[in-house]
């Protein structure tokens, strides 16, 4: 297997320039009224950058704010920021368990999650197993292209532990290896770890984790809106009593080492991945209005924000 997106050793201060300079300037956009962090830096290198910018209700803007960022800048943001307006933020609280918000420009907005506490334990269920079977599929493919995207998993890796806790589960087999994980994480910027470490781990690290998933899957069942849809261009999912994937199309050698990300976004064009999962279409009334708050607020910011990610679980697993 090859190793991609390879994690690049930054300090803390390189962080805090990248997101002030974000910052300065969203801070001078109309409509912006808030500006959030989530999160922290726990492995700077690693890490990745999650904010979020708090628009007026109505407010448009069109502009892809990862403009303001540098090479770097780009490096440290895996991924888009989050934009919302702020009834819908205020929205997301009740749906989604983003946590350890910090202010970083404008108004404080109230952070309390008024679900009441059965509600937000069906909800944790929900989106823990949302996150555990988008987890399978990355690493599916990951395993499928013969390509680890080493960055990515690492970063994916750590949230493991608070699914297992939603679901108050306790997958001892899984979770010693999700911790060897954690460790070649925080030893790979130290030069303690070599692509020999990886691989071993990652193969012993997918088999039995589709094992636990398959026996997971047994006892419960995702909700959603549909029996089939599709999460990406390319990966489709449909309901089965057992959890399994299949793939149809070619996987060619990225011979020179070339391509890295690339290599990943060609080989998607070329590949199909059919997901078996349990669906459930009788979800309960919370789960229902969680459907419903993520497709309005995907419309949403389709309209308004259309480069800002909305605050909702990484598995689309509702109607748009």
């Amino acid at each position: 297997m090859k190793l991609i997106d390879i994690p690049k050793k930054y300090n803390e201060n390189v962080y805090h320039d990248v997101i002030d300079n974000q910052v300065e300037n969203l801070s001078k956009v109309e409509g912006v009224i808030s500006i959030y962090q989530i999160g922290g830096l726990s492995t700077p290198g690693i890490s990745d950058i999650d904010l979020v910018v708090v628009f007026k209700d109505g407010v448009q803007y069109h502009k892809n704010p990862r403009v303001f960022n540098s090479g770097i800048g780009n490096y440290l943001f895996t991924h888009g920021l989050y934009g919302a307006s702020e009834g819908q933020f205020q929205d997301c609280l009740k749906y989604t368990f983003f946590h350890n918000f910090r202010l970083l420009y404008g108004k404080d907005i109230n952070l309390d999650n008024t679900t009441n506490p059965k509600n937000q334990q069906i909800l944790k269920e929900q989106i823990a197993l949302e996150f555990l079977f988008k987890m399978y599929i990355n690493l599916a493919v990951q395993k499928s292209y013969k390509t680890i995207k080493l960055r990515s998993l690492f970063l994916h890796i750590k949230a493991l532990p608070y699914d297992f806790e939603f679901l108050n589960i306790n997958p001892v087999e899984v979770l010693d290896l999700v911790h060897e994980g954690i460790r070649l994480r925080n030893d790979w910027l130290e030069g303690g770890v070599s692509k020999q470490d990886v691989v071993k781990w990652f193969r012993l690290f997918f088999k039995t984790y589709e094992l636990f998933l398959v026996d997971l899957f047994k006892d419960k069942s995702l909700c959603a809106p549909l029996l089939n849809f599709k999460i990406a261009p390319n990966i489709n999912i449909s309901n089965s009593e057992k959890l399994s994937f299949s793939k149809k199309g070619f996987v060619f050698p990225d011979a020179f080492n070339i391509l890295d990300k690339k290599y990943f976004k060609a080989l998607n064009r070329f590949n199909t991945f059919n997901f078996n999962i349990p669906l459930n279409l009788d979800a309960p009334d919370i789960v229902n209005s969680y459907f419903n708050y993520a497709n309005e607020v995907g419309k949403y910011n389709k309209a308004h924000l259309p480069h800002f990610m909305t605050l909702t679980s990484s598995l689309k697993v509702y109607k748009e």
